[in-house]
């Protein structure tokens, strides 16, 4: 697995730049993956950013949900997994490259309303002066929510 390429940084944007906390769409006219058509981006490099997508899999079994995506955080190189299957929570993280130890978490919830479709959120963060390639998160985060379906 690539892995994810967190790196805290002392460099400050010029002057002219503006950081926006406002929640920013990604283009999906190529792309109609639901993970991706979901896929948001929130924060600053400055404040830090949480990277989030969702995708639900009609006629599905949550508890197999569950297991697939807990297995496929583990496989995919995300460390410290833990998970809860009766309240449908995965937590992992990710080392952050010269970032003293700290680690950018990852957070998964699968639920199910009764008799509906099993909805798998997944939501990643880096704190602030901390960069992560939006591509690769969303390439990232996009495995766990297409490993519920297998």
């Amino acid at each position: 697995m690539r892995k994810l390429a967190v790196v805290a940084a002392a460099l400050l944007l010029p002057l002219g730049a503006q950081a926006s906390d406002k929640p920013k769409a990604e283009d999906t006219s190529k792309d109609q993956k639901p993970c991706v058509a979901h896929f948001t981006e929130e924060g600053s490099f400055f404040k830090g950013k949480t990277y989030k997508t969702w995708q639900e899999f009609t006629g599905a079994d949550k508890a197999a949900v569950f297991q697939n995506v807990a297995q496929a955080v583990a496989t995919n190189g995300w460390g410290t997994v833990n998970a809860n299957k009766d309240l449908g929570i995965i937590t992992a993280g990710q080392a952050v490259t010269m970032g003293e130890g700290s680690v950018a978490p990852l957070n998964v919830i699968v639920k199910q309303k009764s008799g509906g479709p099993v909805r798998v959120e997944a939501n990643f963060g880096t704190a602030g002066m901390q960069k992560a390639s939006t591509d690769t998160v969303r390439t990232e985060l996009c495995k766990l929510l297409e490993a519920a379906g297998d």
